[in-house]
């Protein structure tokens, strides 16, 4: 092979140049995490000392959690079960004329059936109209009395958390009672008519 003979070749000057991109900058490289060499680290025996009454102390923890989530079921059945039985005497009464010891044209004397429920509950109470009781009443700054005639009527088993009842007397229309005014003694208007 015979060396190349530059001679036939154009003068440098003439050729064209090759342009060279830059090179684009390159991203800092993340800092290196390895330790440089040396002896051992020293073993992290706290750790192991305390494994066994932290394990320890997280099992009590999570059976005292069970242990009040049940006691707070509990108590809230315990409550709810109280709550439904715990019931009381409801009173009442209905004014009655004094004259003739009887209200609605007759319609309502004692003796007269009393049924009384509730919305919520299929219990109903049955009960009669008492005889009849007058009252004399003394008017604040003033002498004059007050005579009031009434039949009353008791209730047995009136429930604590009803807001109520539906009491009908007799033949006459039904009338809402709150169960408070049953604990304090509710006076019941007699209305003719309506739903019977």
């Amino acid at each position: 092979m015979e060396p190349h003979d530059n001679s036939n070749l154009p003068p440098q000057s003439t050729l064209p140049q090759q342009q060279t991109l830059p090179t684009p900058p390159s991203a800092p490289s993340p800092p290196q995490l390895w330790l440089g060499p040396g002896p051992y680290l020293a073993r992290r025996t706290w750790q192991q000392k305390t494994r066994t009454l932290i394990t320890a102390l997280t099992g009590l923890s999570g059976v005292l959690w069970i242990i009040i989530a049940f006691l707070a079921i509990a108590l809230g059945a315990l409550v709810t079960a109280t709550a439904k039985d715990d019931t009381f005497d409801g009173k009442g009464e209905v004014t009655v004329s004094c004259s003739t010891g009887n209200a609605a044209d007759g319609a309502v004397v004692p003796g007269t059936k009393v049924v009384a429920w509730t919305d919520n509950s299929d219990d109903v109470l049955h009960t009669t109209l008492g005889q009849v009781e007058k009252v004399t009443e003394k008017s604040k700054g003033s002498k004059m009395k007050t005579v009031r005639c009434h039949l009353p009527f008791t209730l047995p088993g009136v429930r604590r958390d009803a807001a109520g009842y539906n009491i009908r007397i007799g033949d006459t229309a039904t009338q809402f009672v709150t169960s408070r005014a049953l604990k304090d003694g509710a006076i019941v208007p007699i209305v003719i008519g309506g739903d019977r």
